[in-house]
């Protein structure tokens, strides 16, 4: 594995060879997919679409998660502790949007 929490961020050789290799492998599948469904109207434009989304996800998933990891680690505790309590109340902020649009009788289109 070429993996280490760091504090820089860094893309080697591996790293872009696998980069290369899930934008063509998912690209291959979109192609397959398109071509199995059989009703889209430019299945070459869908497949690259879907291949350079993903290869672009990888690239800075790859290039930015080793450092979001190395600055987790050495978060304080309380600080830690803060974000975490935050999460929790931003997820129930987040679950409860849904009964108060229907409380409020806001219009969804």
């Amino acid at each position: 594995m070429d993996y280490e929490a760091s504090r820089r961020l860094r893309l080697t050789r591996r790293h872009f060879w696998g980069i290369i290799v899930r934008t063509g492998g998912y690209t291959l599948a979109a192609l397959v997919c398109a071509a199995w469904v059989g009703h889209l109207a430019d299945d070459w434009l869908f497949a690259v679409r879907i291949g350079l989304v993903t290869g672009a996800v990888t690239a800075v998933g790859i290039i930015a998660i080793p450092y979001i990891e190395y600055y987790a680690d050495n978060l304080p505790e309380r600080r830690l502790g803060v974000f975490g309590v935050a999460l929790v109340f931003w997820g129930f902020a987040l679950q409860s949007f849904q009964y108060w649009v229907s409380i409020l009788d806001i219009a969804v289109r």
